[in-house]
């Protein structure tokens, strides 16, 4: 194999971690392919530009995470603008705002709680952990659905020292802060792939990777075409796995021979469940009322969209409805109008207002479904209780040929994020590089 290897790095999806390798290993003038099944780059990351909004519509990843020097270097090279988001949140219980101490200020007694059960030793899912607390019924409802939202994780699986050790690393960088891209996340794609020459024939899309076979020497990937049918074969000294931790755990991917450890790993982890529906209205219809015309967040207790947030401190006329909890499942799968009608049910009733009315100012709804993607099957990853070394042991090489990136392989605590998937896909270029 090693007389017949045609480049240096094959690279196996063009998301975030994808065209993070692929940008660092050209920059060290290696031979290498990024290989991109879907007809367009960018994983979930998935920017609309629509004429009629002030304001980029977000599919899929929306916010930047405190400061992470991943995003705003880019930012500032591009150069790109953020802006702060309004970060004040409102309750809604039974379609009423409740009017006692911020939302973010309850939940922030029960994560100091949970900070001190982690560093005592103890390891549990976040449900176990409420149980043994008499907070109030309320506050428990409110922290469960802040970390099933937040996570996009079901509370009595995800670990609390999973939640304790990212809540840490976004700590040291404003993590409590919250920023969007005014260009649209999307522009931080197009800045990796700026001064790469000969991008046509570094970057292949609508190509679909069926297969890697690898030895200690090299490695042999098989793909098709999604347009012509087409499989091609071709050999690398080293490939980098970036696709979705979904995709992984469905075994859409052969490996011969089965990097065991990795594949068991990937296997422990959770990929979290969510529908996300963007709505644009004639009109800012949730400003009109006086108890939500400056709020970032609506946190409700309806059945399937417990997450609300508008585009503030820009002033438009969308609103996104957020479902990662206990209804979720029964929205996968469902028609986007069957969604879109749930959602107007349940914002009628936060804001008081008649479906009829909602529906007569609908002008648009957004909406990708993530989990019948099968180059995504999911949202993204996050962390049984117990499980707490599997990242670290996806994100180990297999004989110095085979690496796995992505925001599940990210072991420094900024996993799920788009920082996170690109920290890991120039540490997994650095470590072929060495």
């Amino acid at each position: 194999m090693k007389n017949a290897l045609a480049l240096d790095v094959i690279i196996i999806g063009a998301g975030a971690a994808g065209l993070a390798a692929l940008r660092e290993l050209d920059r060290a003038g290696k031979r290498v392919l990024c290989l991109e099944a879907r007809d367009r780059i960018g994983g979930r990351i998935a920017t609309v530009h629509d004429s009629l909004s002030p304001i980029p519509i977000e599919l899929g990843a929306e916010f930047v995470h405190g400061r992470p020097r991943e995003i705003w270097e880019i930012a500032e090279s591009a150069p790109l603008q953020l802006y702060s988001c309004m970060e004040h949140a409102i309750q809604v219980r039974d379609g009423k705002p409740q009017t006692k101490a911020d939302a973010w200020l309850q939940v922030d007694r029960v994560m100091k709680d949970l900070e001190a059960a982690v560093e005592s030793g103890r390891e549990q899912t976040f449900s176990e952990f409420l149980a043994q607390f008499d907070y109030p019924a309320d506050v428990k409802e409110l922290a469960t659905s802040y970390v099933e939202g937040f996570n996009a994780a079901k509370a009595d699986v995800i670990s609390i020292a999973s939640i304790v050790k990212d809540q840490k690393a976004a700590d040291a960088i404003d993590g409590d802060r919250a920023f969007r891209l005014m260009n649209g996340y999307d522009s931080v794609l197009h800045w990796m792939l700026q001064g790469i020459c000969d991008l046509d024939r570094k970057l292949q899309l609508n190509s679909q990777v069926r297969a890697v076979r690898w030895t200690q020497d090299g490695a042999t990937v098989e793909f098709v075409s999604t347009q012509t049918g087409a499989v091609q074969k071709i050999s690398a000294r080293h490939v980098i796995v970036t696709v979705s931790l979904g995709v992984l755990q469905a075994e859409a991917i052969r490996f011969e021979p089965e990097p065991a450890d990795i594949l068991h790993a990937a296997k422990q982890l959770r990929f979290g469940e969510v529908v996300r529906m963007i709505l644009r209205f004639e009109n800012a219809v949730w400003e009109e009322s006086g108890d939500f015309a400056e709020a970032g967040f609506l946190l409700s207790d309806e059945k399937f969209f417990r997450a609300w947030w508008t585009p503030l401190p820009v002033r438009a006329r969308s609103i996104t409805a957020w479902s990662s909890g206990p209804g979720t499942g029964e929205l996968l799968g469902m028609p986007k109008a069957e969604i879109v009608k749930r959602a107007i049910q349940e914002l009628s009733h936060i804001l008081s207002m008649r479906e009829r009315q909602l529906n007569e100012l609908l002008r648009a709804a957004y909406f990708h479904d993530w989990h019948g993607d099968e180059f995504a099957r999911g949202a993204y990853s996050y962390v049984p209780a117990h499980a707490m070394g599997a990242r670290e042991a996806l994100a180990r090489p297999a004989g110095n040929t085979l690496y796995f990136a992505g925001e599940a392989a990210e072991t420094n605590g900024h996993s799920a994020t788009v920082h996170g998937a690109i920290a890991s896909g120039r540490s997994a270029a650095a470590q072929v590089l060495l």
